[in-house]
């Protein structure tokens, strides 16, 4: 299985829901949640630079390992984290201007193993993890979009 990462879109309400101790599956559905696999890692080492930490006045830096714990809950690996609605718009628009040229400039698959970035094998083709990295950050890039156009929070967590 691994390590996969997800997001859920929420409103105020929910979210308040769930730091009260409702169960995060009763949130999430295909209009609001993202499976972005085991690409998580390297997205966030592409924006951020950084391994596991992240810099909280970048928003990018923010989109995959950021936000404050939701709870003591842990999700497989560490708690949900809550980007509150503000963080995803500032995320969002941020996210705009990375086209595949300016994703590609920060992809450095040498960078990606030298810092044992998750999923990445030394005998990976770097074309393929590319293309396979891309697609999910695509999908991020949008549903960051979709929150921050309906003014919603996101939940991010690792299972």
């Amino acid at each position: 299985m691994g390590m996969i990462g997800c997001y859920i879109r929420m409103d105020d309400e929910n979210v308040k829901e769930f730091q009260n101790g409702a169960e995060l599956d009763s949130f999430g559905n295909n209009d609001n949640m993202l499976d972005i696999d085991k690409s998580w890692h390297a997205i966030h080492f592409v924006l951020s630079g950084e391994v596991w930490g992240f810099d909280e006045d970048d928003p990018l830096s923010q989109v995959v390992l950021g936000g404050a714990p939701v709870n003591d809950d842990d999700m497989g690996y560490g708690p949900a984290r809550l980007l509150e609605k503000d963080l995803v718009k500032k995320a969002a628009d941020a996210l705009e201007s990375w086209d595949q040229k300016a994703f590609q400039d920060g992809f450095s698959m040498d960078d990606m193993v030298e810092n044992e970035i998750y999923p990445v094998m030394i005998d990976e083709s770097e074309e393929e993890f590319f293309e396979y990295v891309w697609s999910y950050f695509q999908e991020v890039k949008k549903f960051f979009r979709q929150a921050a156009d309906c003014g919603q929070n996101i939940i991010s967590f690792i299972y």
